[in-house]
């Protein structure tokens, strides 16, 4: 999952360093409410204000729910576990209830709170008792598809590194993605930056796009790249975004799989993560009776938000996520008055 890098560490500690000439003291765990700030690894160091963890490896009460086989039902939902009421939950993200689908869509789509659980984790040898599924599947009775997706609470995001450790499985024809949105009044006006699989495509293969990707049915081809990712989205991997001023940047398991600076997003935006089909070109058709799930051990936000200021005046306490050995446990990089 987070594995110690010693030349990551250098270079953050010399980095910071420079900035704030301060004693530098040995890397240890530390109270993330101690720390005054976040800095990011990546190909473009960043600090940030804020850090937050959801850890769905051991949640109470798993199971999966049946399907329901009716529209209205399905769209009309309650959520599927207690822990979505949580606080530590429902004070950051939201489970979607919506019906909508693309331009080209040829099956009915529903996001749903039934499509939204907590699973037991059933693999030979479990790195987790349990993990959040986002789902989506095609009904026969009622000929529609139910979906699932999780949007932040707050649409004030400017600036983000944020990860999940993951994995999708199931059926050809649905599209898992995790990815920031701020709409417009155009088409052009939106701003979106995608991380995108359809489980049509080999499960090596990931869609990186800084949207629009075409506007009035022109391509931009600048805004999108399709990469072969390090090893399989089948399996547990650490997919992240960086969203920094200027650019976006993608990473597979520590490794830079893209960069887009072309139209990267500007202005504050909400988070989500989504697991969709609609029959359309982009998803494909999912056979009736099947389904596909993005399966989640943890999200990591490490973020500015322009409605959460920092309330310290200074970063006295320099952190980070990225050279530790515990997914979520920052350690102290460097200290200072």
């Amino acid at each position: 999952m987070v594995s110690s890098h010693p030349h990551l560490l250098a270079a953050l500690v010399a980095l910071t360093t420079l900035l704030t000439p301060r004693p530098a003291l040995a890397v240890e765990p530390i109270d993330p409410s101690l720390c005054h700030c976040f800095l990011t690894d990546g190909t473009r160091l960043r600090y940030f204000s804020h850090h937050k963890f959801f850890d769905f490896r051991n949640i109470a009460n798993p199971g999966i729910p049946a399907p329901i086989d009716d529209r209205t039902g399905a769209t009309n939902a309650p959520l599927t576990n207690a822990y979505f009421s949580s606080a530590n939950f429902s004070n950051t993200w939201s489970v979607q209830a919506w019906a909508g689908g693309s331009s080209d869509a040829t099956v009915w789509n529903t996001y749903s709170k039934n499509d939204v659980y907590i699973a037991r984790n059933s693999d030979a040898n479990p790195s987790s008792s349990t993990y959040l599924t986002l789902r989506t599947y095609r009904h026969g009775t009622g000929d529609f598809q139910s979906s699932a997706e999780i949007e932040s609470v707050s649409s004030s995001y400017q600036y983000v590194s944020m990860r999940m450790y993951a994995r999708t499985r199931g059926a050809s024809g649905a599209v898992t993605a995790m990815f920031t949105y701020r709409g417009g009044a155009t088409e052009a006006d939106v701003q979106e930056a995608d991380l995108e699989i359809l489980t049509q495509e080999a499960s090596n293969q990931v869609h990186y796009t800084n949207q629009p990707s075409q506007v009035g049915g022109v391509a931009r081809p600048d805004a999108t790249k399709q990469v072969t990712i390090p090893g399989s989205w089948s399996d547990w991997q650490v997919h992240r975004y960086d969203w920094t001023p200027g650019s976006s940047d993608w990473y597979v398991d520590g490794t830079s799989v893209a960069s887009i600076q072309y139209q990267a997003p500007v202005d504050p935006t909400t988070l989500l993560f989504n697991v969709w089909s609609d029959g359309g070109s982009w998803s494909g058709v999912m056979a009736t009776g099947q389904s596909a799930e993005m399966q989640i051990q943890w999200i990591e936000l490490i973020y500015n938000n322009t409605a959460e200021p920092s309330q310290f005046a200074h970063c006295a306490n320099v952190c980070t996520v990225d050279v530790g050995t515990q997914p979520g446990v920052p350690v102290l990089l460097y200290s200072g008055p």
